[in-house]
């Protein structure tokens, strides 16, 4: 008999989050843009159809608002966790989704972050360590991603450690 499947997470981002993550997107996005820009600019002085710089600009436009605004917007819409006793469940993705478990015993250490960008926003994010990599939970309020670290931290430690 198979075991029942585990529920998919519940737990959603802030809203705080969209913002934040558009910001993210727009600060990659915007400076790819300007140099397509450029690039069309130097196509125009070139012996080129003149269709192609043009192409090259609404390429530029599309990088910008794609990669600055929509996919971060569906980076949060996408966003799931749940903190259960015996695992962390993440789930994650629009096109490509991607669901990972961790299990408790696996958890080595688990740390809040903070950088200039999220103190913007007053978002912290939630990294926890194993021996096989670590995972992250982006944009929590800071309240919540103290309280998500410390019971990780609790949850993980091994019954001799009590």
């Amino acid at each position: 008999m198979t075991a029942p499947a585990t529920p998919e997470p519940t737990q959603r981002l802030p809203t705080e989050a969209r913002a934040y993550f558009v910001l993210g997107g727009l600060a990659w996005a915007v400076p790819v843009a300007i140099g397509a820009m450029f690039g069309a600019g130097a196509l125009s002085g070139a012996d080129v159809p003149g269709v192609l710089p043009w192409l090259v600009r609404l390429a530029a436009v599309m990088v910008a608002a794609v990669g600055g605004v929509v996919l971060p917007l569906l980076r949060w819409r996408y966003w799931r966790y749940e903190v259960r006793d015996e695992e962390i469940d993440l789930l994650r993705g629009a096109l490509v989704v991607t669901r990972t478990l961790i299990p408790m015993t696996r958890v080595q250490h688990v740390d809040t972050a903070r950088t200039v960008l999220s103190d913007m926003f007053e978002l912290r994010s939630v990294t926890v360590h194993t021996a096989a990599g670590s995972h992250s939970i982006p944009a929590l309020g800071p309240g919540e991603a103290t309280a998500i670290r410390d019971r990780i931290a609790l949850l993980a430690r091994a019954p001799d450690d009590l």
